[in-house]
């Protein structure tokens, strides 16, 4: 997985390069994410990894993406298999999928965030919570809630690294330390 991403990265900043150059970043993010579809199917991976030549993989490739509507491929899509192809780089597909989100997420100045609490909260809390991230991070924040019992009360705020831990179970465990 590892590997992946890091062969995956490069692929992906030159996709993203493209669409915002090209100004269809739309197109490629629909062309990318058929393309990762198509990359988790292991009978179709196999294929295209036993394929007789890079030429005939790219070709299989795009004919599967061009065939129904809407075409889900354009030139630039085309091109990007064929250099995937030449660089048996089909395994990657998913994670330079992934890190072509993440770049137009940053691009676009979209902060995911993740709340842990002890209960749920109500709308009204996770609305002001929201407003906040917004007025410190800028852009436009999604804020994942989840529940866990174990913090006895409180919540753990995690944007990115950061991450502000308000939760009764560390304080209790500070006080602790501090005891000691």
């Amino acid at each position: 997985m590892a590997e992946n991403l890091t062969i995956a990265r490069p692929y992906a900043q030159a996709a993203f390069a493209c669409a915002k150059e090209n100004s269809c970043m739309e197109s490629w993010q629909v062309m990318l994410e058929a393309m990762a579809a198509a990359c988790r199917d292991e009978n179709f991976l196999s294929y295209l990894k036993n394929a007789p030549s890079p030429e005939s993989a790219a070709q299989t490739f795009c004919a599967l993406l061009k065939n129904g509507e809407p075409v889900l491929l354009n030139a630039y899509g085309a091109s990007f298999i064929s250099l995937l192809a030449e660089n048996g780089r089909f395994e990657a597909v998913p994670d330079i999928f992934l890190e072509f989100m993440r770049l137009k997420e940053r691009d676009e100045q979209v902060t995911e965030a993740v709340i842990r609490s002890a209960r749920p909260l109500d709308t009204a809390d996770l609305q002001e919570i929201e407003c906040k991230l917004t007025a410190r991070y800028g852009g436009t924040v999604h804020l994942k809630c989840e529940l866990d019992p174990a913090l006895i009360g409180g919540a753990v705020l995690q944007i990115g690294d950061e991450v502000i831990d308000g939760s009764v179970r560390s304080s209790l465990e500070r006080l602790a330390t501090a005891l000691k």
